[in-house]
């Protein structure tokens, strides 16, 4: 067998997969439990007085079932101390002190506490170790 005739097989064969996978690939975030799970947390953020700039619809897109990307950071320490870089100094390579008013991760307590609450400890370790603004 050529390389040619190799390298057209191996190229088919990865188009025919990359079909299966656009076709079969489920794109719907929002299903019924996410649906649930972001109206306790618009209901959550209200009884807060926590601003939500987002419909129930909206958060269940972005969180979906398992709370997304905020619940794979929260189990990480490391990963809560670059969010605190991320917010606090704008970036890892902008230095100032970091001074935070004391609601600043009340939302990420409550999306914790709804989607992922295995990770809630670490969550409060991690708030009750930062200075805040007095």
């Amino acid at each position: 067998m050529s390389h040619k005739a190799i390298y057209w097989t191996v190229g088919a064969v990865m188009t025919v997969l990359l079909m299966v996978m656009l076709v079969t690939w489920n794109y719907s975030r929002d299903n019924a439990a996410a649906l649930a799970k972001a109206d306790r947390l618009v209901i959550a953020y209200q009884a807060e007085g926590l601003a939500t700039p987002m419909s129930a619809s909206q958060v269940a897109r972005v969180l979906g079932e398992d709370g997304g990307v905020v619940c794979s950071t929260a189990g990480s320490k490391a990963a809560l101390g670059h969010l605190k870089t991320q917010i606090g100094i704008g970036g890892e390579f902008y230095v100032r002190p970091i001074i935070l008013p004391e609601n600043t991760f009340d939302g990420l307590r409550l999306i914790v506490g709804i989607y992922c609450p295995q990770n809630l400890a670490t969550v409060r370790e991690f708030i009750a170790d930062q200075h805040y603004a007095r």
